[in-house]
């Protein structure tokens, strides 16, 4: 959540927003936009989307990257 948070801040302060303004267009109130952009934000993603929507961003998910068998194996080796 710190990186989302992160990002969000920069793009708003690139906007010139305060946390008020950002909240207005977006609907929500300026407290949750603080703790979205502190990393402390554990509400519904419809909100978090909202926010990001109204900044131009995206939210994507990606793989975790969990390592294949024959990687841990090379890890783990007494080599």
């Amino acid at each position: 959540m710190r990186e989302i948070g992160k990002k969000c801040q920069e793009k708003r302060k690139a906007n010139g927003w305060t946390q008020a303004t950002a909240g207005a267009y977006a609907g929500i109130h300026r407290t949750v936009i603080s703790q979205i952009e502190n990393g402390l934000y554990s509400g519904s993603l419809k909100v978090l989307t909202l926010y990001l929507n109204t900044l131009g961003l995206k939210l994507t998910v990606q793989s975790a990257g969990i390592p294949q068998l024959d990687e841990l194996e090379a890890l783990f080796s007494d080599d």
